[in-house]
């Protein structure tokens, strides 16, 4: 028999202290909710350096008056370099189709629906002076495709004729016969243009060379809206005439991509390769041209996290090395049309309401799961940042989301500023950032 004396007794003490202690802390904790499984995983509790990218959108409309000033400027990077915050994305060709920078090409954007906000000053580039001195880096943002504001009325396509033809057209109730240019709807995010347009791409491609060219100490220029609006957009005559010489059969009623009843036609399959390859031939010339004027220019994109439905419209930002499985929906070249190597960063946008997959069982959709199987597509093709919303969280969600993006992702970026102020969240992003950081 084992003698025990007064110090050993300590250390077994000791030991089993510890071991209940270390039960008590572990990352999956089962209570009274029908017997899930609830992460509660703070992060590492001793922290690691990292010189992630974490960003902030700043959203053209909605912060239009905010920003009117320099100070307002001043003053909100400050706060995002006191939340851990290190970039910043900011709107500068928003899908009203005016530009918050100096250029040549586009008229100045200085109305928008009842706010004014007149400037004698380059809005871009005091955020890239002010960001400068804080040592945060600064990616310009575009709406790609949009041109106007279908609500009031208001942008590029609507100033005069140029454009006539040359928008997204909607086949609306899969009516070859009710065709709806994008310009007369309201309720869409923007008004778009039609991407297998070669005037369209030209003249997409030279504001992009001239934000590249102008702003020679930018991070990067990252592509929003850089697709079809949907589904069942694209239907127009010239739009078709483009696709017949892609795929090389004749349509001799539309209902053969769509069918009146909303169904696959016999042209569906080469229909969305071909609406797939048209933004990724896009995106591979701006890519050529950016690099030739700033080879160290990041080429960035936004897009939805939920790469099953990016097919309708034309974004397929996997790997050409990624296989589809077999569907009528894709063609055997399908994986040809995948972008990923042409971007320098995919900005993932896991904007789910639910963070954690057990608060959503059996869907895609939570923000756990497309900061974790986004390798599937990508394939390391290129750098992956995790985006999350700042509009569907209270802090303690806010900060998970965080958390998981900067653990499982090449970086951060959240939307956006307006939703962080009249949410609160500063202290929450700051929180997440600390859970993997230093």
């Amino acid at each position: 028999m084992l003698k025990i004396n007064t110090k050993m007794l300590q250390c077994l003490l000791a030991i089993l202290l510890s071991c209940f202690s270390a039960c008590g802390s572990n990352n999956n904790s089962n209570n009274d909710n029908g017997g899930i499984t609830i992460p509660v995983d703070p992060g590492n509790t001793g922290g690691v350096t990292s010189n992630k990218p974490k960003a902030m959108w700043v959203d053209a409309q909605a912060n239009f008056s905010r920003l009117s000033t320099k100070s307002a400027i001043t003053t909100y990077l400050q706060k995002m370099k006191d939340t851990g915050l290190n970039t910043v994305y900011v709107d500068v060709k928003p899908g009203i189709g005016y530009a918050l920078y100096n250029s040549d090409i586009l008229p100045k954007l200085v109305k928008w629906g009842n706010e004014s906000v007149p400037r004698d000053w380059d809005y871009l580039d005091y955020w890239i002076q002010e960001a400068g001195k804080l040592g945060i880096d600064v990616i310009a943002t575009i709406s790609t495709m949009g041109y106007g504001d279908t609500n009031t009325h208001e942008g590029l396509i609507y100033d005069n004729n140029t454009w006539d033809g040359k928008t997204q057209v909607r086949m609306a109730n899969n009516n070859p016969n009710t065709l709806v240019d994008m310009r007369n709807e309201t309720g869409v995010d923007a008004a778009m243009l039609d991407p297998s347009l070669p005037e369209v791409q030209s003249f997409v491609i030279s504001i992009v060379n001239e934000i590249a060219t102008k702003y020679p100490k930018l991070k990067g220029i990252c592509l929003d809206y850089c697709r079809w609006y949907g589904a069942d957009y694209g239907f127009s005559d010239a739009t078709i005439k483009k696709f017949e010489a892609y795929s090389g059969e004749n349509v001799t009623n539309k209902n053969d991509i769509v069918t009146s009843t909303g169904g696959m036609g016999p042209l569906y399959a080469k229909w969305i390769e071909f609406r797939s390859m048209t933004i990724t031939n896009l995106i591979t010339n701006i890519r050529t041209n950016i690099k030739k004027i700033n080879p160290k220019l990041d080429l960035q994109l936004w897009a939805s996290a939920d790469w099953a439905s990016r097919y309708g419209c034309g974004q397929n930002w996997a790997s050409k090395s990624y296989t589809p499985p077999a569907s009528a929906i894709y063609t055997n070249d399908y994986s040809k049309t995948g972008f990923a190597d042409q971007l320098d960063v995919f900005v993932l946008g896991a904007y789910s309401e639910y963070v954690w997959k057990y608060e959503y069982p059996n869907s895609v959709w939570t923000v756990e799961n497309f900061v974790t199987t986004y390798k599937n597509f990508t394939k390391g093709d290129c750098k992956v940042y995790g985006s999350i919303t700042a509009y569907s969280y209270n802090a303690t969600a806010m900060s998970d989301a965080v958390y998981l993006c900067m653990k499982n992702t090449d970086g951060l970026m959240v939307f956006e500023l307006s939703h962080v102020i009249n949410n609160g969240l500063w202290s929450a992003i700051k929180d997440g950032i600390k859970r993997v950081e230093k």
